[in-house]
């Protein structure tokens, strides 16, 4: 994405914004409408007609949507896009794309790919804002259908991701910045392990820091979860999405009946509940003897002051697995939205991250 980032704020007493097919305002209505708080790119703007596509939140994929109703705004820009082809330097920040740092990102565990996507689709907006063309968001084993459990098929999953960033590469060797969110830190820092200095830097948030020689908190969780039944899957995750009602009604409300018969009817708490098994309890994690060491690359961690496991005592660990320095971040968010426009502390920290990744661009 190269377009203006846009935080839908109005509609809500109306279940969203009104969605037209076309710019003019006579153009037939879409069948939704689109949610309050969802985030939508820039194609095109005329007057105060926005064409958008769908980052997230719900409602049409794309559309027109108007900017104002009665001088009220309905929509706010978030993330500033990036000039156009008419800029000067524009052809300059093309070249330096096709050989600069592709920035490579692992979303929390927990999401399907597709739900893990759109969870980073703001913060790569952001980087692509800051100059990098190219980025790559890279998933979780069961996205590769890669099976087993424990240390030992670990490192075959960081092979996987190997071939990815490759595919991508063209099999060159061109330098890396790379992003991990809560879980999605354990394999950021192992590529991290293997490429040496062909990684530029290594950013980590909302994720208390793995230590050498030491069972990481994954290992940790799986043997935990494995003690106990799905409502600890459910209560566990729930305390890092405080705002998904539902989640934490079944989690922690429910008498066993309820429960039972809340999972049966519902797709969406099934469906996480699955994931939530394949990712936590019935997973893979890092070996700390062979997985991950000290890297070259420095770190930038970033401590949402909101979540009470990822403060900075937990955070400041990072700086023990890296020689090229460390840097903390500290945000006024929660552990899921310090990484979404608009909420808690992320505006803070995309301007931070589209700072220091500039000095990449230069």
């Amino acid at each position: 994405m190269s377009g203006q980032v846009w935080e839908v704020i109005g509609g809500k007493d109306k279940g969203g914004l009104l969605v037209r097919e076309g710019k003019d305002l006579k153009s037939s209505e879409a069948s939704e409408r689109l949610s309050t708080h969802a985030f939508v790119e820039e194609l095109d703007l005329r007057g105060e007609r926005l064409h958008y596509k769908l980052i997230t939140g719900t409602g049409p994929d794309t559309g027109w949507v108007s900017l104002k109703l009665s001088g009220r705004d309905l929509l706010r820009v978030v993330i500033k896009g990036r000039a156009g082809p008419e800029a000067s330097g524009a052809e300059d920040a093309a070249t330096r794309g096709a050989t600069g740092p592709i920035f490579c990102a692992w979303y929390s565990g927990g999401f399907y790919a597709k739900e893990g996507e759109k969870l980073l689709a703001p913060l790569l907006a952001a980087v692509q804002a800051a100059g990098i063309r190219d980025t790559l968001v890279l998933h979780f084993p069961d996205a590769y259908d890669l099976g087993g459990q424990g240390r030992e098929p670990w490192a075959s999953y960081v092979d996987q991701l190997l071939l990815e960033i490759s595919k991508v590469t063209g099999g060159n060797e061109r330098p890396l910045i790379l992003f991990g969110h809560s879980r999605g830190a354990a394999p950021a820092l192992c590529v991290a392990s293997r490429l040496g200095t062909r990684v530029l830097k290594v950013y980590v948030a909302a994720c208390g820091a793995m230590k050498l020689g030491e069972a990481t908190a994954w290992e940790v969780l799986s043997n935990e979860f494995k003690k106990g039944g799905d409502r600890d899957l459910l209560k566990w995750f729930s305390s890092l999405q405080l705002g998904n009602l539902l989640l934490h009604r079944t989690a922690w409300d429910t008498s066993d009946a309820e429960f039972a018969e809340t999972l049966r009817t519902s797709k969406f708490l099934s469906d996480m509940l699955h994931i939530m098994k394949r990712q936590y309890r019935d997973a893979m994690y890092p070996d700390p003897e062979r997985d991950f060491m000290v890297i070259p690359a420095p770190i930038m961690a970033v401590s949402p002051m909101k979540d009470s496991g990822s403060q900075p005592e937990h955070t400041n660990g990072w700086g023990l697995l890296t020689s090229g320095g460390f840097e903390l971040a500290k945000v006024d968010a929660g552990h899921m939205d310090c990484i979404q426009p608009g909420e808690g502390g992320a505006c803070e920290f995309f301007e931070i991250l589209g700072k220091d990744i500039s000095r990449f661009m230069s």
